[in-house]
């Protein structure tokens, strides 16, 4: 088998038909197989891969984390190439054959195009894309990275396998395994060839409390051990960490959308700075209160 594409699913009733839709559109000469990890509430998700008949459902009793399901897809697996999608990411109708083909290249853990599916988008679905992929546009030439988003992450079995998979966190398990994999030299890398758009329905509420728990989760999976010394340099430093991080992320979305985007970057400018002063909260309250990784998605 070339591929196996791995969908983690809790209660994905709502989005995960039009994803596994868009696989069965692909356009490819490669032998894949479709494995989802459902620990839904009902039987929804079930019958609905039952429908499309492309998919091997693995059952689960007790709710996992998202990394945690998308490990027992990968040992259960039996492709060469792994493709972690997330329930709400439709791929383009060549992404896999575009995957396979980098990975042939010689390239065996990267990320692809992750757009915003704008069918149904809120601010809230704007502001949540904007800052959580912000280096992911179709714009962006093929280019190192240092983090992969696990909402579309293609990587070598063997490679995630000897690696351990994800850790068992609620979010931000793929930072953790990128930087893991990023110190055993394994390079990471983004192709603009494998194109995929994502649904984003939270709430604004959801959507700040996911930025918060961002930051503090960051401080833990980076600086955890950091001497007191470091954490009083954080202290200080964070409000102009926070305002570069912003405006990082500010920049890149000027730079690699097109002009009806950038129009949307220009207008989310304020959410954007107030998210970034969640992201801080977030940061704060891990050096202060400490308490170790969210158990909170």
């Amino acid at each position: 088998m070339d591929i196996s594409v791995v969908i983690p699913s809790y209660n994905t009733a709502g989005t995960i038909g039009k994803t596994l839709d868009a696989l069965s559109r692909q356009v490819t000469t490669c032998s894949l197989e479709v494995i989802v990890v459902d620990c839904s509430e009902t039987d929804d998700v079930a019958a609905i891969c039952e429908k499309s008949g492309i998919v091997r459902l693995l059952r689960e009793q007790e709710r996992f984390n998202p990394g945690q399901g998308r490990n027992i897809g990968a040992r259960a697996a039996t492709g060469t190439l792994l493709v972690f999608v997330d329930a709400d990411v439709h791929l383009a109708p060549d992404a896999l054959q575009a995957a396979l083909s980098y990975y042939q290249a010689g390239h065996f853990m990267f990320g692809g195009a992750l757009e915003l599916d704008e069918t149904a988008a809120t601010t809230a679905s704007y502001l949540e894309h904007w800052f959580f992929n912000h280096e992911a546009q179709a714009g962006r030439p093929e280019c190192p990275r240092a983090n992969l988003s696990s909402a579309l992450m293609i990587v070598e079995r063997e490679l995630f396998l000897s690696a351990g998979g994800f850790a068992d966190i609620p979010r931000m398990q793929d930072t953790e395994l990128s930087e893991r994999m990023a110190r055993r030299g394994v390079s990471l890398t983004f192709t603009p060839t494998v194109l995929a758009h994502q649904v984003q329905d939270s709430s604004m509420g959801q959507v700040l409390r996911k930025v918060r728990v961002n930051g503090r989760n960051l401080y833990f999976i980076r600086h955890g051990a950091a001497s007191w010394l470091r954490n009083v340099a954080f202290f200080l430093l964070l409000p102009a960490m926070a305002l570069a991080k912003v405006t990082r992320i500010v920049a890149r979305h000027l730079r690699y959308q097109d002009a009806r985007k950038r129009l949307v970057t220009i207008r989310l400018l304020p959410l954007l700075y107030w998210a970034g002063i969640e992201w801080m909260l977030g940061f704060y309250a891990a050096l202060i209160f400490r308490g170790g990784i969210s158990r909170s998605r």
